[in-house]
């Protein structure tokens, strides 16, 4: 039997219990309605609506061209100092006669940290056509948006001033261990003239899976994150996925084709590795396939042997470019059909971006000017000369014909006396 103190109690704790859940609800709400205002803020990016090309492009698994339309673009994104130890990868790889279908070089892109590099030989391989990059000056973990401010302008000042290259032609960032400091990063990265970052990774399911197209930062990341990712608005800057790759057993994904846990140990291990990633892109959604990659990886004789044979076997096909990752953007930015790809201008041989080519080109031409010239001059003064001696010539007929009719005339005049 329930006496008034219980009945009071219970009361009192249903009040409470019925207070607490309102609050409960109360905060719920407003957790809902904060997280819907930033979702509300930033949209969602709807192609061709919201967010037109060049300027902007949303992230997809699928683009919006037609498959069969789409270039196979394969890029290579090295990470670390550029020096002798590791450049005769580069030179064997990439520099000796691999021409992409439309007959000119391809290209990959250096992610360049200062410790170790040799300057001189990054000028040269700015003047074969390769990407220069920035990866750090220290290579240490930089997980604040201040800290990327400092390594990033350090280092593109340094490649700018140790090799004469113009600092608008340093675009592109990855940050050293893949450690990132989310949208101060982008802020930082965007006031010092970068117009895209790599540091970022997306794993798909398996090797059946479809790999993210590269994106502007619009709309924020909007793919799982397992970072410290930007969520704000960054209109204008690209984000590249780091796409990883699937190890050659098909059974974990690894961000660095050197880092996996399942490494191959042979070369025909390592060939199928490659291969078998470029076909899952190939004869998937034809997103750009790249290699994220340390160089030391090549040192191995058996990987290096498997790259030569798949760099080869890509090359086979006619609808697969090996292009930097600036020139994989350019793509990006403006869609070019497989018919008409080898009149698309970031990827042809001409313009030439090299400083040391435009000054080839230069004398070049400087000198076909002046040998017009000369030409023209020696032209002048012999056509000149040809028509002085053709006129003393006819004059000299001329007064031949005269001292020789005056002469007849005097003949005349003795032999026969007028009267």
């Amino acid at each position: 039997m329930s006496t008034d103190l219980d009945i009071t109690v219970h009361a009192t704790t249903v009040r409470a219990t019925t207070k607490t859940a309102m609050l409960v609800h109360v905060m719920c709400y407003c957790l809902l309605f904060l997280g819907t205002s930033v979702v509300m803020s930033r949209g969602v990016c709807l192609q061709n609506v919201n967010c037109f090309l060049p300027k902007c492009f949303c992230s997809t698994f699928q683009h919006l061209m037609k498959r069969s339309d789409i270039p196979q673009m394969v890029y290579f994104g090295f990470d670390d100092a550029v020096h002798g130890q590791v450049s005769h990868h580069y030179d064997y790889l990439f520099l000796s006669n691999v021409t992409n279908p439309n007959g000119c070089p391809v290209s990959i892109t250096l992610f360049v940290s200062d410790t170790y590099t040799d300057y001189t030989m990054l000028k040269k391989y700015y003047e074969a056509g390769f990407e220069l990059a920035v990866h750090s000056v220290s290579h240490q973990n930089i997980d604040t948006g201040s800290k990327v401010r400092q390594e990033a302008e350090e280092q593109k000042n340094n490649i700018a001033n140790h090799t004469g290259i113009p600092m608008e032609e340093v675009v592109g960032w990855r940050s050293p261990y893949l450690v990132t400091a989310g949208d101060p990063q982008i802020y930082a990265l965007e006031d010092l003239g970068f117009t895209y970052d790599i540091s970022l990774i997306y794993r798909r399911a398996g090797m059946d899976g479809d790999d993210a197209w590269p994106f502007t930062l619009d709309y924020g990341w909007p793919l799982p994150c397992d970072k410290i990712c930007p969520m704000e608005s960054h209109k204008g800057f690209w984000q590249i996925p780091i796409n990883a790759m699937i190890d050659y057993k098909h059974q974990f994904p690894c961000a660095f084709i050197d880092h996996c846990y399942n490494t191959a140990w042979n070369e025909e291990d390592a060939y199928k590795y490659i291969m078998d990633n470029f076909y899952s892109r190939y004869n998937g959604n034809r997103s750009p396939y790249g290699f994220h990659i340390h160089a030391v990886w090549l040192n191995y004789a058996f990987n290096k042997r498997a790259m030569e044979r798949a760099i080869k076997d890509m090359m086979d096909h006619d609808d697969v470019y090996i292009v930097n990752i600036k020139q994989m953007l350019e793509w990006m930015k403006n869609p070019t059909k497989l018919s008409d790809i080898k009149r698309f201008d970031p990827w042809g041989c001409w313009p030439i971006q090299s400083s040391g080519k435009i000054v080839l080109i230069v004398f070049i031409n400087i000198f076909i000017i002046v040998g017009i010239a000369c030409m023209t001059i020696c032209v002048y003064r012999h056509k000149s000369k040809l028509l002085k001696t053709i006129s003393n010539k006819v004059g000299y007929i001329m007064l031949t014909d005269i001292e020789r009719q005056a002469h007849v005339e005097e003949s005349d005049g003795e032999g026969h006396p007028q009267g």
